[in-house]
């Protein structure tokens, strides 16, 4: 599909006018699926339009492309170009840190998985119970206290 604007048609560059009022567009779709735009005209009547047929007067009469499907035509080229979402780049895949096993997407990062996290936490159990064991060895020695066990 082409669109041709020339600054001596009188059609495109009215055209260009109807394309600006394109945010009071109605979009439908005919019975057999086929979309359409309701296109407010210049003397207050609505306008039924699509890429190759207008209930306006002009394209009636005279059977040529007229300012409305021009319009049409316009916004269709434009959201065929920009209407394409770009692509975005997507996070990459969270890992557990410590075994690398993949993580749910909910979880932010720098987490690590639920068998990793319970084995850590066992070890900084052990450690803190080890820990307390040792700092009461040494007040039992401080004091001069023997331990029972030895």
């Amino acid at each position: 599909m082409t669109v041709t604007i020339s600054p001596t048609d009188k059609r495109s560059v009215r055209a260009l006018a109807v394309f600006a009022t394109a945010d009071r567009w109605t979009k439908g779709h005919t019975r057999d699926g086929r979309p359409f735009f309701a296109i407010p005209g210049s003397a207050g009547a609505i306008y039924w339009t699509d890429t190759r047929a207008c209930t306006c007067p002009d394209r009636r009469e005279r059977a040529v492309d007229c300012k409305h499907i021009l319009a049409v035509r316009m916004w269709k080229l434009k959201h065929d170009v920009e209407g394409k979402p770009a692509a975005t780049a997507q996070p990459a895949p969270l890992s557990c840190g410590d075994c690398g096993a993949a993580l749910p997407a909910h979880v932010v990062g720098g987490s690590m998985c639920g068998s990793c996290w319970q084995a850590r936490e066992g070890i900084k159990q052990e450690l803190a119970r080890a820990e307390r064991a040792a700092h009461r060895a040494r007040l039992r020695a401080d004091l001069g206290l023997i331990d029972e066990a030895a």
